[in-house]
């Protein structure tokens, strides 16, 4: 991504972080989760698929990111490959695990002179380790191993941005993106249900989501919170006790709850380091979307969750646009 505010400081600042340095941080935190995030996608469809070519789960995924038509133009045939091949080494597809790793490259690069030099150096690998992929070797068989070395190269970056990165305000802004994207990649994770069965007919009433236990254990393995569900829910645990457990348990590391408390917390420390007033824009869209995740009772399986996400991802991008409007200048 390019920044829009060369050379200017941040408004209110008495520190010598530019907008666009914090811009880069932003955006690297978030296309790192992204990238993360899609192969679990992808891993967690083709487990479903079993590895048949099932074109009503691999249709979820398109309809997920609302890349249907995007998808038909590149190309010809709907199938588990052509769709894996698509989110994965295909270039002209911005919502691509090569196009998010190379977004996050590339602000990484402009951002050398403030990161650790391993969190650079480990960035740039991971993306070198796709880039050298062609699309003949991403076969479905492959897929799975394919997204976990994704996802083991993501979770080193955290790690190392945790582990060696100055905490100053980069760093919130790294971790304010990270955590944004997470919570609004938790909702395309469990959205995709409702997309594989309206592909597949159902009628859209409430109760059309099936009691499909299996479904979400492996659903809540993707998200790497099966074991955290079973430490808190028993055996006989159902559908809408996993939903809600990775919408609103505070204390699940991919919830989105947490994440959007995570996000909340960076903000104050931001906003204390540059006096910002209360009541603001940045500080409504923060509160509305903290609202929106303390809903009475939770919610069922169904077309009421796809609504309640499709809430919560118009959360997110509000907390995103307004952080934008304040620390990243004008359009």
């Amino acid at each position: 991504m390019q920044a829009k505010a060369e050379g200017r400081r941040i408004p209110g600042s008495s520190h010598r972080l530019l907008s666009r340095y914090a811009e880069h941080a932003f955006w690297l935190g978030r296309y790192v989760e992204r990238a993360e995030n899609l192969v679990r996608l992808l891993a967690v469809t083709e487990g479903f698929a079993a590895g048949d070519d099932d074109d009503a789960a691999w249709r979820g995924v398109l309809d997920t990111f609302h890349d249907r038509d995007a998808f038909a133009e590149a190309r010809p045939k709907l199938s588990g490959l052509n769709v894996a091949r698509w989110y994965f080494v295909d270039r002209s597809n911005p919502n691509s695990v090569i196009s998010a790793l190379h977004a996050a490259r590339e602000n990484a690069r402009a951002l050398r002179h403030i990161t650790p030099i391993e969190a650079w150096k480990q960035i740039n690998m991971l993306y070198g380790a796709v880039d050298a992929l062609s699309a003949r070797q991403v076969t479905l068989p492959k897929l799975s191993q394919l997204c976990e070395t994704v996802r083991l190269g993501c979770l080193t970056h955290q790690g190392m941005v945790d582990g060696a990165w100055y905490r100053d305000e980069a760093w919130l802004f790294h971790r304010l993106g990270s955590e944004l994207e997470r919570a609004d990649q938790t909702t395309r994770l469990l959205d995709v249900k409702y997309y594989q069965l309206k592909s597949a007919g159902a009628s859209e009433d409430d109760g059309f989501a099936p009691p499909d236990i299996v479904w979400w254990n492996s659903l809540l393995r993707s998200a790497s919170s099966y074991h955290a569900f079973r430490r808190r829910h028993a055996l006989t645990a159902g559908p809408t006790e996993a939903a809600n457990f990775l919408l609103f348990d505070a204390d699940c590391p991919r919830s989105v709850k947490l994440s959007a408390l995570a996000a909340a917390d960076r903000l104050r420390e931001l906003e204390h380091d540059y006096d910002a007033a209360p009541g603001d824009p940045l500080s409504k869209a923060c509160e509305h979307l903290l609202a929106l995740l303390e809903k009475p009772g939770g919610v069922k399986p169904g077309k009421g969750l796809h609504a309640f996400l499709d809430e919560v991802q118009l959360g997110v991008i509000g907390f995103a646009s307004a952080l934008a409007g304040r620390y990243f200048g004008p359009d």
